[in-house]
């Protein structure tokens, strides 16, 4: 067995991560249960041991926390289909509590290229609509999401949550809204 490498707290991708949300408990025989989790507030999809049996799906647990072991990062295919299921869901969540990094994506959205605008990334969303927003929209931007609901018929909230699970499933998305959102520091 090799040795542990000790890495200082920002080589750790998790070191800015506060909050995890358990989606799935999953029993390791003999070994006890392990979470799968999405973090706050990068979302990353992770698998941790569980050291507190009294946590359960749905939790949210503020990092550092003795109730869990140290977080792993797992890929979207390695998921369980519990997991899977409540991820949309648990994004959507993360999307409305912390608004800010989420919504300068709808205040910025500009052409990729002559023939596709950022909003195309959404699914559902194409040439006209994408033009109907960039009107919509205007010089000021949107304040909030239900602005952006309203004036555009649309669930953005929902939107930008299916397409952060497409990156997660498919680790070629160019460009990810995940990393140029949320990661940029990575």
């Amino acid at each position: 067995m090799l040795p542990r490498k000790h890495t200082s707290p920002e080589d750790d991708i998790f070191h800015s991560e506060t909050h995890v949300k358990i989606l799935d408990l999953l029993e390791k025989r003999p070994f006890g249960f392990e979470i799968e989790a999405v973090t706050s507030p990068s979302l990353y999809l992770v698998k941790a041991r569980l050291n507190d049996e009294t946590i359960s799906n749905g939790d949210k647990i503020e990092l550092p926390s003795e109730k869990i072991g140290q977080l792993s990062e797992i890929r979207y295919k390695d998921i369980t289909t519990t997991t899977q299921s409540e991820l949309v869901e648990a994004i959507m969540e993360e999307i409305t509590s912390d608004p800010d990094s989420h919504l300068s994506f709808f205040n910025r959205a500009n052409n990729i290229s002559l023939k596709v605008h950022s909003f195309q990334l959404l699914p559902t969303i194409g040439k006209s609509k994408a033009q109907q927003m960039v009107r919509a929209r205007g010089m000021i931007g949107w304040e909030n999401f239900t602005d952006i609901d309203d004036k555009c018929s649309i669930e953005s909230v929902r939107l930008l949550a299916e397409r952060y699970v497409i990156e997660m499933e498919d680790s070629v998305q160019i460009p990810r809204l995940l990393d140029l959102l949320l990661r940029s520091g990575v």
